[in-house]
């Protein structure tokens, strides 16, 4: 009698079965906004008590000799600066854009990129290469302690472009936009740029203009879980616009990125050396770091009756989370977002004795369309200045783990 034996096909269906299973899971997991749809309800999205402050781990206990150092060094080259030019003006109309550790050319640069040129016909365009920044940090901002070693010792071309885009902005000025941006619209027709009165004057008192990304104060610890945020709120950093040269916003983010850098190489194995994830790059020279150290500008320079700092109290209360533990005054935190035009606060605006350089935000659909959260519009929106592609490049922890270990 023959012995019955399942078919090869049979026995591999559970197999099968569990293998599609699991990739469900991972696809779910990866994909925040589908999770929602699936297992969430809306209002399980909602913490219904907005939070407008973040403290990162990275400003307790500071080391403020080192970055009392940087400061004076980056004011020393300005004030040169000033000795051999004359008084810091407008900064000169020209587009930055970044490519490091390949060849340049067209090819590398990406139809995104040549578009942007494009686009800018009567800007400057200004591809920065290994070789470019190489001399940029040895040898233009040699007196800056410490600054070549910091740079070389990330092992990632992606932290040093970080880094790059504020020296860069703050020593030329200028417009950055990363590679992947696709110009919706010129950047002298931008609407939010036109109502900023930037353009309208030859000597615009702001030095820097900033876009929000997220703006959930009221997002739930699940949603910031599902987005992988530790800030309810932020600014853009992949595409920034420096007005003026010179501006003390981008002189506080430059002494915050490169004391972050310093002290998490200190803290680092010492045969491993510094490695770096995703909240770690946010914090020490990505959009954490920019944004932080923007607001805590803002705080300390304006005056306690500035009406962006009264709004913000204003929406403080109850909260008292916008209270300074070190100083008792305001941290001008809340009601950064939710604008439907930009914001600007004058260089002028600041106390007596306090450098602001002058700042304008402008709303999320400018700069941060395309995404799903913070209330943003399309790509096709009509407030929109360019598109973001978010092509996720600048995570290297996601490629291989050789790539992640070694470089």
């Amino acid at each position: 009698m023959r012995r019955f034996r399942p078919s090869t096909s049979n026995r591999r269906k559970p197999l099968l079965v569990v293998t599609l299973l699991l990739l469900v899971l991972l696809l779910v997991r990866s994909l925040p906004e589908l999770r929602h749809s699936l297992h969430f309800h809306a209002h399980s999205h909602v913490d219904g008590r907005p939070r407008f402050l973040y403290r990162s781990t990275f400003r307790e206990n500071p080391d403020s000799i080192y970055e009392q150092k940087l400061s004076e060094a980056l004011r020393d080259i300005e004030r040169q600066q000033v000795t051999v030019h004359g008084p810091s003006g407008p900064a000169e109309e020209i587009i930055w854009q970044i490519i490091l550790g390949k060849e340049p050319g067209a090819e590398q640069r990406g139809a995104d990129s040549l578009r942007f040129e494009e686009k800018n016909p009567e800007w400057k365009y200004k591809l920065v290469t290994t070789e470019w920044a190489e001399e940029f940090i040895t040898i233009t901002l040699a007196s800056i302690p410490g600054l070549a070693t910091l740079y070389h010792a990330y092992p990632h071309h992606v932290l040093r472009a970080d880094l790059l885009r504020y020296l860069i902005l703050w020593y030329y000025g200028g417009y950055y936009a990363d590679t992947d941006i696709f110009p919706a619209r010129s950047i002298k027709s931008c609407p939010s740029l036109q109502d900023s009165s930037i353009f309208q004057t030859d000597d615009p008192d702001i030095s820097l203009v900033v876009g929000v990304e997220i703006d959930e104060p009221e997002a739930s610890a699940q949603k910031m879980h599902d987005w992988h945020w530790v800030r309810s709120y932020g600014f853009i950093q992949y595409t920034i616009f420096a007005p003026r040269r010179f501006s003390p916003l981008l002189r506080e983010v430059i002494v915050r990125v490169l004391s972050h850098t310093k002290r998490h190489l200190d803290e680092s194995n010492i045969f491993l050396g510094a490695r770096y994830n995703e909240l770690t790059t946010l914090e020490i020279t990505g959009p954490g770091v920019f944004t932080d150290a923007i607001l805590d500008v803002l705080s300390d320079t304006l005056p306690a009756s500035h009406p962006f700092v009264t709004e913000s109290v204003k929406a403080d209360t109850a909260l008292g989370e916008l209270i300074s533990p070190s100083t008792g005054g305001p941290n001008t935190t809340g009601d950064v977002g939710t604008l439907s035009g930009p914001r600007c606060v004058q260089g002028s605006d600041a106390k007596k004795g306090a450098e602001l350089g002058g700042l304008c935000v402008l709303p999320i659909n400018a700069w941060g369309n395309g995404q799903r959260h913070s209330g943003a519009e399309n790509f096709l929106s009509a407030h929109a200045c360019v598109n973001h592609r978010f092509g996720g490049t600048w995570k290297p922890w996601k490629q291989s783990w050789k790539k992640y270990l070694v470089g």
